[in-house]
């Protein structure tokens, strides 16, 4: 199949990051939008006429063309005062799209993918939707996408144009507007959002994840005449989507527990009764039938798209982290000798516990890979004094001396198979209580780095970070993980340090037993 693609609506969220997609992909693109703004060089821009008329000429559009991409859309609108909703909505997400297809088909164009949206099923779930469920729009967009599906795959198995059907639930990525951003930005200014007790499930993908499988079904034989639906494979509830996007802007979001009858009276009584219901139900589906048919899979996972949204929320917010060092109060270091001291007491008494789990562990990584069971490497300690760090050995025994971004950047792939499952549970850390032992590590406290670090060495000596122990988790790991650039881990170190305290402490705590628990763990 030919690789020159026309990208209707390539100016949109979706649009521009497909563009992209295919760009890198080295396809041919000819971006179809009313304005050029945003779309990335390298595509071939042509206007796009006013979708909202009948009888559109489609000719210049479609010359050269191998594959179509309808993304163009009415989006949906809460309180739409149109006189007529559904005919506004069928005019560019059915008849447009329909009036497209049917001229890619006479002139022989292979494949017709249109986005369509999980709408189409209605807006809460019991369970995850899949394809099989019967379609139940609610209102005037979902009927609209439901009707322009039918009408197209009705038009390919007439003309024997390839028609492919994606519903995604909520796309999200970097640039991302709406409600979505209006939450992230407000858990990460702190602002206290009374959603703390809903325990609601929502699927979504992001947008990066939806070109990758937009990008697939242009080519994939089985792709043709059928209907996906698309999300990342794992659903957060809205709880847990404000505290990860809060984490990623390096704050901690404050939600307190209002029961969700409470929630919905309040909506209720001020109008809001749609957007509570957004808020505190659960709508999820399941992409099975992509993963299996295509063979396709997300290629970001959720940690790390919503660490990636999160952190561009406030990119445009200036920081002064890296300007000044920061000393440490009295009573900070009052509260440090206290929690050195109890740390030792923990540490000593859970060496003694766990070391039936130890044995068991080590046996378990000598079986599966050749070499010692615990890994020795030299790292940076209090004012990057060295020390060697203790940890269950995760990657081949030949690895290179490298940090895991470093690997990452590098491409190595050293990882053992037992070794995934260790550092996603973070099991891999528990012998680094005897570094806490020691008093060479603390619990909690920057994460430690390697002699050869020298920009995060050089930015935690600028900052004062490196009066603090390392620790074995920390601020910068559990709102960032990996997925952070140097300056901006010791940024959030910083952070930690002019707010040190059992408080502070207590909250990393938490987090970090719920990284463990969801089996995030260590990237």
């Amino acid at each position: 199949m030919g690789r020159t693609v026309l990208v209707v609506g390539a100016s949109g969220f979706v649009g521009k990051a497909l563009v992209g997609y295919l760009l890198k992909g080295r396809y041919t693109v000819r971006a179809a939008a009313r304005q050029p703004a945003g779309i990335p060089d390298g595509a071939e821009y042509t206007v796009l006429p006013d979708l909202t008329q009948p009888d559109i000429a489609w000719g210049a559009l479609l010359d050269g063309i191998d594959s179509v991409v309808y993304l163009a859309a009415r989006v949906h609108v809460m309180n739409d005062t149109h006189p007529d909703p559904l005919a506004a909505y069928m005019a560019v997400n059915h008849d447009a799209a329909l009036s497209l297809a049917q001229a890619a088909a006479q002139r022989g164009i292979g494949r017709f993918v249109y986005l369509s949206s999980v709408k189409v099923n209605g807006e809460q779930t019991s369970r995850p939707l899949t394809e099989l469920d019967i379609p139940s729009p609610t209102d005037p967009y979902g009927v609209s996408k439901f009707r322009a599906e039918n009408a197209l795959l009705q038009l390919g198995r007439e003309t024997g144009l390839d028609i492919v059907v994606l519903r995604p639930p909520l796309v999200y990525g970097p640039g991302v507007k709406a409600n979505f951003m209006a939450l992230g930005r407000a858990a990460g200014r702190g602002v206290p959002l009374p959603i703390g007790a809903v325990r609601n499930q929502r699927s979504m993908i992001y947008v990066e994840n939806l070109a990758d499988l937009i990008t697939l079904t242009l080519e994939h034989p089985a792709a043709a005449g059928e209907v996906f639906f698309a999300s990342d494979g794992e659903d957060l509830s809205t709880a847990a989507l404000t505290r990860d996007l809060a984490e990623a802007q390096g704050k901690i979001a404050h939600l307190p527990r209002v029961p969700v009858g409470i929630l919905a009276l309040v909506g209720r009584m001020t109008g809001r009764t749609n957007m509570i219901k957004r808020l505190t139900g659960s709508l999820q589906i399941s992409s099975e039938k992509a993963q299996r048919r295509l063979e396709w899979s997300a290629p970001y996972p959720v940690w790390q798209a919503v660490a990636r949204t999160g952190r561009s929320m406030n990119q445009a917010e200036p920081s002064s982290a890296i300007q000044s060092k920061i000393q440490l109060g009295l009573s900070q270091k009052l509260y440090l000798l206290l929690r050195t001291l109890l740390e030792k007491i923990a540490a000593t008494l859970g060496l003694i516990v766990l070391l039936p789990i130890y044995l068991f562990l080590a046996i378990l990584i000598r079986l599966d890979s050749p070499g010692p069971a615990i890994f020795r490497q030299e790292r940076a300690g209090r004012l990057h004094q060295p020390f060697k760090i203790y940890k269950f050995r995760t990657m081949r025994s030949d690895a290179p001396n490298l940090s895991t971004e470093e690997m990452q950047q590098s491409g190595l792939k050293v990882i053992t198979r037992l070794g995934a499952f260790l550092r996603r549970t973070s099991l891999d850390e528990l012998p680094q209580l005897l570094n806490v032992l020691k008093g060479e590590m603390s619990f909690i406290g920057p994460r430690p780095a390697l002699m050869t670090q020298y920009p995060v060495l050089h930015l935690r000596e600028q900052t004062g970070v490196d009066q603090l122990l390392p620790g074995i988790t920390g601020h910068a790991q559990v709102t960032g993980r990996d997925n952070l650039s140097d300056k901006e881990k010791v940024e959030r170190d910083s952070y930690y340090l002019k707010r040190l305290g059992p408080k502070m402490d207590w909250r990393i705590l938490k987090i970090t037993l719920n990284s463990i628990l969801s089996g995030v763990g260590n990237k």
